[in-house]
């Protein structure tokens, strides 16, 4: 649900927003949408301010239906027997139109260190530039070998944080600052490499 909501016209605070109302409604579970009424769904999304929550609503609703006739409302039994991380795509892609290859890596993403299915999903751009600007990957890194040489990377600080919290920091912060090449507009002020070496441009 929350990589529906990522992948509709919000940006992460608003998608947040949505999902936190979502909850607040009891309408946060596949389980507490599927069958029921469009109304409520959407009413809750317009009033936390989420676009389009018309076609968020109708999305969510045919995904959670979906999931509970086709898979009995798990994510496990969907996952089981899959071949490859294209089939598990794929299947759940089938969910509803308008669930594509986007939605589908935002969901898988989060979840590299706690579903097995998960683990080689390639890393989103803003967060693969993060990345390459502060040293964590090299530039021209094979995408499906990024995630292993980013967990590599984090290995060799014990004091890391988890694999799946760099992910989401990297991803704000390349969105922020180094997709853009704005460099003026990272955190990290004058210690930001890209802004020293001159890697991003405009600088």
């Amino acid at each position: 649900m929350a990589a529906c909501l990522l992948a509709g016209r919000a940006d992460e605070a608003v998608a947040e927003r949505g999902f936190r109302a979502l909850a607040d409604a009891r309408l946060a579970t596949p389980a507490a949408i599927a069958g029921g009424a469009l109304a409520p769904v959407e009413r809750t999304l317009a009033e936390a301010g989420y676009p389009q929550p018309d076609r968020t609503a109708a999305k969510l609703m045919r995904a959670c239906t979906a999931l509970a006739q086709r898979h009995r409302g798990s994510l496990e039994a969907l996952a089981a027997g899959a071949e490859g991380l294209d089939d598990l795509a794929a299947r759940l892609a089938a969910l509803a139109p308008g669930i594509g290859a986007a939605t589908v890596a935002t969901f898988l993403r989060p979840l590299r260190d706690r579903w097995p299915a998960a683990p080689e999903v390639p890393l989103a751009p803003a967060a693969r530039a993060a990345a390459v600007h502060l040293g964590l990957l090299a530039e021209g890194e094979d995408e499906e070998g990024e995630p292993g040489a980013l967990r590599a990377a984090l290995a060799r600080d014990p004091g890391a944080p988890a694999l799946s919290d760099v992910e989401a920091a990297l991803d704000r912060l390349g969105r922020r600052a180094c997709l853009r090449g704005r460099s003026d507009r990272c955190p990290l002020g004058a210690d930001c490499p890209a802004r020293s070496e001159g890697l991003m441009s405009g600088d």
